[in-house]
C-alpha cells in the first residue's frame, strides 16, 4: 500500500483545490481531466479558471489556506479536504459566490448558513479516483476532526441524503444527524460532532 502524507495547500495547488471544490458538488471534471491525460478539457477551462481564482484568494470559503492535501511519497496529489472555522462565513461566502456567480444554478440568497461562527466546518473532500478505497477519505476526516478539536469547536458538515456511503463513514467517526440544511438548491443532512 502506498505511503501518504498531509500537506497544507499553497497557491501553487490552486488547481487541486479547484478540483476538490468541483468534485464535492458532484461535477465529474476530475474524471474528465484524468481521462484527458491530466489536462483540463477545453470545455472545462473557463469554469476551472474561475474556481482557481476562488482557490487563490485568501478571503473565500475555498481558499488554499483552508485546504489540506494528501500526497503520495512521490508528490502526487491523492485527495484533499477543505475545512475552516465559521468566523466570517457569510462574508467569505458572498465573496466566493460573487466570483462564480455565472456558474451558479441556484439562488444563493435562499441558502442556509452551512456553519455557525462557533463551529468548525468540514466543507469539501475529494479523493482522486485512482486512490479511492485505500482509507484516504477516513484519514482526511480524522484530520479535519483533529483540526476542529484543536480549535476547541464542534465539528460540522453537510451530507447529501442520497450519499449513504459518506453518511455511514461520518456516523462511524462519531457524527450524528443534527437537522437539515438547504444549500446549493437542495436539502442536505446537517451532521455534528460535539466538542
Amino acid at each position: 500500500m502506498p505511503v501518504f502524507h498531509f500537506e497544507k495547500a499553497t497557491p501553487g495547488d490552486a488547481l487541486q483545490v479547484a478540483l476538490i471544490m468541483a468534485e464535492a458538488v458532484g461535477d465529474d471534471i476530475m474524471e474528465r481531466t484524468i481521462a484527458n491525460g491530466g489536462r483540463i478539457p477545453e470545455t472545462d477551462k473557463e469554469r476551472m479558471e474561475k474556481l482557481c481564482q476562488v482557490a487563490l484568494r485568501e478571503d473565500t470559503l475555498y481558499s488554499y489556506l483552508h485546504c489540506t492535501l494528501v500526497r503520495t511519497a512521490d508528490g502526487q496529489t491523492a485527495g484533499g479536504l477543505i475545512a475552516y472555522p465559521g468566523d466570517d462565513y457569510i462574508q467569505r461566502r458572498t465573496t466566493t459566490f460573487d466570483i462564480v456567480r455565472d456558474l451558479i444554478q441556484f439562488d444563493t440568497e435562499k441558502m442556509d448558513a452551512e456553519v455557525q461562527p462557533h463551529e468548525f466546518y468540514l466543507d469539501s473532500m475529494a479523493v482522486w479516483p485512482q486512490y479511492r478505497r485505500q482509507g484516504i477519505a477516513r484519514k482526511l476526516m480524522q484530520h479535519g476532526i483533529a483540526l476542529g478539536k484543536e480549535a476547541k469547536r464542534p465539528v460540522t458538515l453537510a451530507c447529501a441524503p442520497d450519499n449513504t456511503g459518506a453518511h455511514r463513514l461520518y456516523t462511524s467517526l462519531g457524527f450524528h444527524d443534527a437537522g437539515k440544511l438547504f444549500i446549493f438548491g437542495e436539502d442536505y443532512i446537517r451532521m455534528e460532532l460535539p466538542f
